[in-house]
């Protein structure tokens, strides 16, 4: 009786020592699990958050992360919160290659994010080493994606720039067209497609390019004084200068400028009314699609929404909708980019054909009125 009591209380001694084994074991794997599922899905960001495109950069950094705030809160992608990692390229294309090394080394991020045409070329080639998609935003120039794999755009690219200017010049009945240009990737795209559609016309062009360390614009004005209209395609940072010096020189013909004209920063300064811009249709306040993010945006950050956030909202809300429910990897992310798809997002519905690495859409003829942008049709 004592020695079956003895093995019974071994026995039981046994089966705790196994329950709790399997207990910890079972603890164990929970928690693995769980740290798996939450390890975040990380993104690069390599914006001009200080140089000539510091405007738009910060500006597309704070649509970044309200979209992110907004899915995190919603539960993130599949269960996994995002975490944007942000590096400032200075507007430099060093400085964007050095910080896009930085974060693959530390982070190997799904995917990246980045700005400004220069700096888009730099990291295509980065992209396509390390096999992983990089989305170009605030990038015009036509190179950016061309036999490319891994590289897409989500901005209007130089053709849909000129457009709706050649439209306008038509219009005004201009023959005779200065270009004032910056000196870079996305100025010189749109510089030769915009001499080549005037030229088509039977127009004149004469061009002008604007150096970095150049403030004093006096001598490249004077030398286009005489021409019908003056097209400027420059930075944000650059435009009020520019703007300035045209009236102070008593410039007198028309004045045109790309879409970076259209940011209120530039819409509310005196010298900027009657600029003829090509302005995305989100200016407009019967177009509803933008005002949710509006409300939201105002409210966190008080100041008005500009199309450089919008776009750096909707690159972070199109990426959660696609990989919804999906593998998330680097690869498979190509993969259901080059699908193709239709997105309904705060320009409207775009419709994507397969094979197709230009995420874009038409921007619209206006003038710079009243402090606003006022759609020409």
């Amino acid at each position: 009786m004592n020695k079956m009591f003895k093995n019974n209380a071994g026995f039981s001694r046994t089966l705790i020592i196994i329950t709790v084994v399997v207990l910890v074991a079972a603890l164990a794997v929970f928690i693995m699990l769980r740290t798996i599922k939450e390890e975040p899905i990380k993104i690069g960001a390599v914006l001009s958050l200080s140089g000539p495109g510091q405007y738009s950069g910060v500006e597309v950094r704070d649509g970044m992360l309200l979209a992110v705030d907004e899915v995190n809160s919603w539960g993130g992608i599949n269960g996994k919160k995002i975490e944007l990692i942000i590096e400032d390229h200075k507007t430099n294309p060093k400085e964007a290659n050095e910080a896009f090394d930085r974060i693959e080394r530390t982070h190997h991020p799904v995917l990246y994010l980045s700005t400004q045409s220069s700096v888009a070329m730099a990291l295509g080639p980065l992209a396509e080493e390390h096999q992983v998609v990089l989305v170009c935003l605030l990038a015009t120039a036509p190179r950016i994606t061309e036999h490319k794999e891994w590289v897409f755009r989500y901005w209007p690219t130089a053709e849909a720039e000129v457009s709706p200017i050649l439209s306008i010049l038509e219009e005004l009945k201009v023959k005779k067209l200065g270009i004032l240009y910056q000196d870079n990737e996305f100025g010189r795209s749109i510089l030769e497609l915009a001499q080549k559609g005037f030229k088509r016309t039977g127009g004149i062009v004469e061009a002008e390019s604007l150096k970095p360390a150049i403030t004093d614009l006096k001598e490249s004005i004077t030398r286009l004084i005489d021409m019908e209209a003056i097209y400027i395609t420059a930075y944000i940072g650059l435009l009020d200068n520019i703007f300035k010096q045209l009236k102070e020189e008593n410039f007198r013909g028309s004045i045109l400028s790309m879409n970076n004209a259209a940011f209120p920063v530039i819409t509310t300064i005196p010298e900027a009314q009657g600029v003829y811009v090509a302005a995305p249709i989100i200016y407009n306040p019967n177009f509803p699609f933008a005002k949710d993010i509006e409300e939201n945006y105002v409210t966190r950050y008080d100041k008005p929404l500009n199309h450089a956030a919008a776009f750096g909202y909707d690159s972070i809300r199109l990426l959660a909708g696609l990989l919804e429910d999906k593998e998330i990897s680097r690869k498979n992310i190509k993969s259901l980019l080059e699908e193709g798809f239709i997105y309904s997002g705060v320009f409207g519905s775009i419709d994507v054909k397969p094979g197709e690495h230009d995420i874009t859409f038409p921007l619209h003829p206006a003038r710079i009125a009243d402090g606003e942008v006022k759609y020409l049709r």
